[in-house]
């Protein structure tokens, strides 16, 4: 039996980009995957041996290395059930094997109940990925896969197999017995390691993997290769640092201007609204004075040991200016000029220039091209954006944008009323990126739950693996741009042909227990919530509505779009919402709450339904949607914050219907107290999913 490094090395030698089924399944074989009954004959009297050996009914195929699509290319014959059809088939498939450079294969007839697909793609950034899905002609016309990223593990192929649509094919429906997924998990699991110990595999497709009785086997393999490419490893451990952005004790300015609104004089602004109590040493060749702040006419004149320069020049002499602060002994810059690779070719040699002055000098940069950076418990900010002072709070952002560091922010300041503990905008990423970010904010007393907004991940892997520990004390919340299906053209197998960049991102975040979300604007809606509350123990959600159609619409939406369960509540609870509502309305979860409100008080009926469910073993969060309107009434809503205050175990969101005014005047009114209210009936509900999904990936 060929060993699988030579069958590897005897096919690229030969200029072949894929194996044939049979040197595939040998691969295969060496790893354990079950795989037909078969033998590889050069005539019509080994053909015969072979069938006699296997039984019929057989199959026939033309087996080559580029006898890649055989249904289509007429190289297969199925169902043969005697010698005399083995015959025919063999005298019309012979000559085609040979025209192809290869040999007839005689495999057994295997008739299953249901077909998946499983394979392997090696990912640019990613590396060796496994998919799992619906097989057949079913690859194709539904696209029903999933993807993780090698190696894995048990909990990866069980997420894997539960979250294609077909999921129920898995299981024992129409007296078939259910998938044995022991057998499953070690096929895909030993895809994975196959992708890590041959780097020469590019691309790896078992499809159909038939399910016999309940057992799975690969009945046609394809695996393509390529020469390994020689690819820079990630380092295995960042270079530190980051402290000196966080906690400066001096910061230098490198561009400092008097003039007002110019960047060099807003940041300053910033700084001193913020209350920064290190040293502040600003530089501008004009010298003179800024703000009460003596001014250096050039870089060379500083103290030296400055913790932190802002350098805010154009971006032709920043490396220069780099290398000037290094001289001086600064042990880190944040650059904020832009022209860089963004822009154009001369931009791309500066970025080039720019990266050698950091490696030269061992300093460390956030940037080019970004907006910088806050630090609020260390009452700091690099951003020259005008913002003023900061409100501190307990969530952090990662973000590859400068929004959240200047008009993000200032939404954020002036329309919601939370704080943040870190905010950094990565920029073009030159030295300092998002995985040593997020390992930063992963020790960070000061960060709660952290936020990423991301286009390109600088070094997937390390971020994956940090990100693998974190989530599991630590909310991570992502929303990823730039998704695309580039390369998916070229592919030669199905798995590599599905293997979208977005769809192999969404696999592997999920098996890092990163959340993703896809509005912009659940980053500070989420950041909201959990600013103030606690999460979710669970999914279970009651809400209280003064609208049957409320009810009904959003118990949908919970169940069908957002994974939220809408239980049903314990009978004492039952009975007490009875108690305190009408008899002509039959009580249950979701909760009609304005019979009780119109019979006996809005805060009545608000106050004594929130507070049932609250209390109910069954629910793990509780939604008010409040109805505030001149003629309805608008109750005080002390009670509201008193209810929260008495089960700070469990999450109370608050939305509004009625009138604008009372919606505002009550979120102003609640949220500097610690209720979270959203403007939309449908956000509480979209924040709990993703909190929800957050505590899951907590506790896997």
């Amino acid at each position: 039996m060929k060993s699988v490094q030579s069958i590897i090395e005897t096919a690229l030698a030969a200029g072949q980009r894929t194996l044939s089924e049979y040197d595939s399944k040998l691969i295969l074989a060496d790893y354990g995957i079950p795989t037909t009954q078969e033998s590889l004959v050069g005539d019509l009297v080994g053909a015969e041996a072979a069938a006699k050996w296997i039984g019929y009914p057989v199959v026939l195929k033309v087996c080559a290395g580029e006898a890649v699509h055989k249904t289509e290319q007429e190289l297969i014959e199925l169902g043969i059930m005697d010698a005399a059809e083995l015959k025919r088939a063999f005298e019309r498939l012979s000559p085609k094997a040979h025209e192809f450079g290869g040999q007839v294969l005689v495999q057994e007839m295997v008739k299953g109940s249901r077909e998946l697909v499983i394979g392997l793609t090696r990912d640019i950034q990613l590396g060796p990925c496994v998919m799992f899905g619906l097989g057949g002609i079913f690859t194709e016309a539904l696209a029903d896969v999933s993807f993780r990223m090698a190696p894995l593990n048990d909990n990866d192929v069980r997420e894997m197999c539960g979250e294609i649509q077909g999921s129920k094919i898995l299981e024992g429906i129409r007296g078939l017995k259910p998938v044995n997924l022991d057998i499953l998990s070690h096929c895909l699991k030993s895809l994975g390691r196959i992708g890590l110990d041959y780097p020469a595999i590019r691309e790896i497709d078992i499809n159909p993997l038939i399910v016999r009785d309940d057992r799975p086997l690969a009945v046609d393999a394809l695996i393509v290769l390529e020469k390994p490419q020689h690819r820079q490893t990630e380092t295995a451990k960042s270079r530190g640092g980051l402290d000196k952005f966080f906690e400066p004790g001096s910061v230098a300015i490198i561009g400092a201007s008097s003039t007002p609104h110019k960047a060099g004089n807003d940041v300053i602004q910033n700084i001193l609204a913020n209350e920064y109590d290190g040293n502040l040493y600003l530089v501008n060749p004009k010298g003179g004075e800024i703000l009460g702040h003596k001014v250096y006419a050039s870089i060379n004149e500083l103290p030296d040991e400055i913790d932190l320069a802002i350098i805010i020049l154009p971006a032709a002499v920043t490396p220069q200016a780099i290398r000037d602060c290094a001289a001086r002994g600064v042990k880190a810059v944040v650059l904020s000029a832009g022209g860089f690779a963004e822009v154009d070719e001369r931009g791309e040699s500066l970025q080039q220039e720019t990266l050698r002055a950091i490696r030269d000098t061992g300093i460390r940069a956030i940037g080019p091209n970004t907006s910088g950076h806050t630090s609020s418990p260390h009452k700091f900010t690099s951003t020259f954006f005008p913002l003023g002072k900061i409100p501190r709070g307990n969530v952090s952002y990662i973000a590859q944008t400068g929004n959240f560091a200047t008009h993000t922010m200032r939404y954020i300041k002036t329309g919601e009323n939370f704080g943040v503990a870190r905010v950094l905008g990565m920029g073009n990423k030159l030295d300092v990126e998002e995985s040593e970010v997020l390992e930063y904010y992963a020790q960070d007393p000061e960060t709660k739950a952290i936020f990423i907004y991301l286009e390109s991940f600088k070094r997937p892997r390390r971020f994956l693996e940090v990100a693998c520990k974190v989530t599991r004390s630590k909310p991570v919340i992502l929303l990823k741009g730039g998704a695309t299906a580039a390369g998916a053209d070229a592919a030669v197998a199905h798995t590599a042909a599905l293997a979208s960049d977005d769809r192999i991102i969404d696999g592997v975040l999920k098996q890092a227990g990163v959340v993703r979300v896809y509005n912009y604007s659940h980053l500070f809606l989420a950041a909201k919530a959990i600013s103030a509350m606690p999460l979710p123990k669970g999914n279970r959600v009651s809400f209280l509505a003064p609208s049957g159609a409320m009810l009904v619409c959003l118990t949908d939406l919970c169940r069908k779009q957002w994974g939220l369960s809408v239980p049903d509540v314990e009978e004492k609870t039952r009975r007490y919402l009875q108690d305190i509502s009408p008899p002509f309305i039959r009580m249950r979860n979701p909760v009609d709450i304005w019979p009780a409100a119109t019979v006996k008080g809005v805060e009545f009926g608000y106050r004594k339904g929130t507070e049932a469910v609250l209390r109910d073993h069954n629910i793990d969060a509780v939604v008010m949607i409040l109805m505030i309107t001149d003629e309805t009434g608008v109750p005080p809503l002390d009670f509201i914050v008193e209810l929260a205050r008495r089960y700070p175990q469990k999450p109370l969101y608050v939305t509004f219907t009625g009138q604008k005014k009372h919606m505002d005047a009550a979120k102003a009114f609640l949220e500097p107290q610690g209720v979270p209210t959203f403007p939309l009936i449908e956000e509480p509900f979209e924040v709990l999913s993703i909190l929800a999904r957050c505590r899951q990936a907590m506790e896997r």
